[in-house]
């Protein structure tokens, strides 16, 4: 769980430390010119994109292009911080999703509003192996899981029921999909090392813990 901020009073604000989930989905920046990483430091990715994009070329001997661009502060998420990243794949991908040598351009927010925050310097990633959907990047909440208290006292079809409805696949906020299940939202459990809930439809309190992003 190194990459899960708990919050033990309010289970609904555990988050995503954003520089371990960067790490574990995008590995290590790539090394940087010095002169461009100072531009990098001192612009918006954006402005230097003209830059950025014969870097790319020089690179990878093809020609490239921005694929995507957002702000995580537009969006449902469970991150310790919002962050503009930038998607860039050779022109005419069919699906820049499961392109393999993209670029990510990730610029960090260091909180408050995100229209006033300072932005850290711009850091480019290559992912030459992985594409972003395999990478996991792109999943900005987290999943629960669920688990017996009494190993002797639980359905598992029923549990693996829920498990399926409380995960990032099925649910755009998994915790949201959770508190929906319960009798009452979950408590901390200082003995369990964990929260602690009861399903609607059962008779067991069961362990529950937030799960990161399954990365790689």
């Amino acid at each position: 769980m190194e990459s899960i901020i708990l919050d033990k009073s309010y289970p609904d604000c555990c988050a995503l430390d954003v520089e371990s989930h960067i790490q574990n989905s995008l590995g290590q920046p790539i090394k940087l010119p010095p002169t461009f990483a100072d531009k990098l430091g001192e612009n918006w990715a954006n402005e230097c994109e003209e830059d950025l994009l014969a870097l790319f070329q020089l690179m990878m001997g093809v020609e490239y292009e921005q694929k995507a661009r957002d702000n995580t502060y537009n969006t449902e998420n469970d991150l310790s911080t919002f962050l503009v990243w930038t998607v860039y794949a050779p022109v005419d991908s069919p699906d820049w999703i499961w392109q393999r040598d993209t670029f990510v351009v990730v610029e960090i927010g260091a909180g408050g509003d995100p229209r006033y925050s300072a932005y850290g310097p711009a850091r480019v990633y290559h992912l030459a192996d992985d594409t972003i959907g395999d990478s996991s990047f792109l999943e900005f909440t987290l999943g629960w899981w669920a688990e017996p208290i009494n190993t002797s006292k639980y359905d598992d079809a029923a549990l693996d029921h829920w498990n399926d409805r409380i995960t990032v696949g099925y649910s755009s906020h998994p915790y949201w999909e959770l508190e929906r299940l319960l009798h009452k939202p979950p408590v901390w459990v200082e003995r369990l090392g964990c929260y602690v809930g009861r399903f609607i439809d059962s008779p067991f309190p069961v362990k529950l813990r937030p799960i990161d992003p399954c990365y790689g």
